[in-house]
């Protein structure tokens, strides 16, 4: 009951987060055409491929070093990753300038200002990411949700104001997603320095750490991309700027089941790490039985949510943009398949082998990425929608299937480790000993 309780804070937190989109979808698809909606895509676009080195990945870290180095050593690891994480940001955000301001065509619209911004707002998001972590790993989910709560006014605050009051258009959305980003990781500092929680303190071997769990994550992150965003980069090089706006906006509401994947996963994650921490056979058997069972949970919510969506879709994005509600349902499949994905990827990062889940999530994104490409050729912006769907499905296969094979745990006995979970979850009667 108290990893329920947990998982509906996170859900209420990741859907206040995702509401910033969501709330704002029906606004945007009336206040811009297709074409100025694609100019807030491809910002979005840049930023997400940014992230992949901005920051280098430190939450990820701080994360798992958390539930391997006493307290005491903390404020210094994380003072550390703080420095890595703005440092890097800083040089991302100057080679992006660089890059665009000598080849113009490779920007799809965007500036080398507009570069620099979407480079530091990658790493705004990487340190802010840094704070809810350490929440998370501290089993915090309160402060976690307030703070991406106030993460999401302030990017619907800002955003109402320079697109609506001010009449930016699409350059004001973007403007507010990086003025967001920035305020949010200042005040994450802020409360850092104010819990005492970071120390100035350069060690080697705390640098060495975050390097050699970070850099093989940059393959992951730059494969995490190619998956995530390789429809939208189809759909914009074959279909051109129009197409891109309308399956922007199916795209964003079709979010809504990744964001709760996302959070049943981050009330999932520190449980789990407390289950593989233990030497006892029981706690083995569980996290197995959880796994198992999230799967065809995850199913039926999708099925659950995308009933609902096609439903509201037609008020949600608007006459413009009603042609985007085909995609939905693909949306929803590809959404149940991450949050498979990122069941299993917790024991990787759990256990170091970051290189190899690397290579995992590579491979899945170049066999999406080709799927997807020939899909669109064949069926055009559904094509896009099918290609997202088949990504997350190989994604989840490769990733369940290395699992499977790399680490020791009870893997041939579903129906034991299942038993074992419905107890430890639900207080049922075990019928077998273990």
């Amino acid at each position: 009951m108290k990893f329920l309780r947990v998982g509906v804070i996170y859900a209420v937190a990741n859907i206040a987060s995702a509401a910033v989109p969501f709330l704002l979808l029906p606004l945007l698809t009336r206040a811009l055409n297709p074409t100025e909606y694609a100019h807030v895509v491809s910002f979005s676009l840049l930023v997400t491929l940014c992230m992949t080195v901005a920051g280098l990945n430190a939450h990820a870290a701080l994360g798992v070093v958390w539930f391997k180095r006493s307290p005491d050593k903390m404020p210094a690891f994380t003072a550390t990753a703080l420095a890595v994480a703005v440092a890097s940001t800083l040089v991302v955000a100057v080679t992006v300038a660089s890059v665009l301001t000598l080849f113009p065509s490779m920007g799809s619209s965007i500036s080398p200002a507009w570069g620099s911004a979407a480079a530091i707002t990658a790493g705004s998001g990487v340190i802010l990411q840094c704070r809810l972590v350490l929440w998370q790993s501290q089993h915090k989910p309160v402060n976690n949700a307030v703070l991406q709560f106030l993460a999401s006014v302030l990017n619907v605050s800002v955003s109402l104001v320079a697109v609506v009051l001010l009449g930016w258009g699409g350059d004001g959305r973007n403007g507010a997603i990086a003025l967001a980003a920035g305020l949010m990781a200042c005040l994450s500092i802020g409360l850092f320095i104010k819990s005492h929680e970071i120390r100035w303190a350069p060690d080697r071997e705390q640098m060495k750490t975050l390097v050699v769990f970070g850099l093989p994550l940059i393959l992951h992150s730059l494969a995490g991309v190619l998956l995530s965003t390789a429809d939208r980069w189809t759909v914009a090089v074959n279909l051109g700027p129009h197409a891109l706006g309308i399956y922007g906006a199916g795209a964003q509401l079709g979010m809504v089941m990744a964001v709760l994947a996302d959070a049943f996963v981050k009330a999932y994650g520190p449980w789990l790490y407390a289950k593989l921490a233990s030497n006892c056979d029981e706690d083995r058997y569980c996290a197995v039985g959880a796994i198992y069972a999230a799967i065809p949970s995850l199913v039926f919510v999708a099925a659950l949510v995308g009933t609902g969506l096609h439903w509201a879709s037609g008020t949600l994005l608007g006459p413009q943009y009603r042609a985007a509600a085909s995609v939905l349902p693909w949306f929803m499949l590809g959404g149940a398949f991450s949050g498979v994905y990122l069941c299993t990827s917790v024991l990787f990062f759990f256990s170091g082998r970051t290189g190899l889940l690397a290579s995992t999530t590579l491979s899945a994104a170049v066999c999406g990425a080709v799927c997807t490409w020939l899909l669109v050729a064949a069926l055009g912006v559904d094509g896009a929608a099918m290609g997202y769907a088949l990504a997350y499905g190989l994604l989840a296969l490769f990733t369940s299937a290395v699992a499977y094979k790399s680490f020791d745990l009870p893997w041939r006995q579903p129906r034991k480790a299942l038993s074992v979970w419905n107890r430890n979850a639900f207080g049922a009667a075990s019928q077998e000993p273990i």
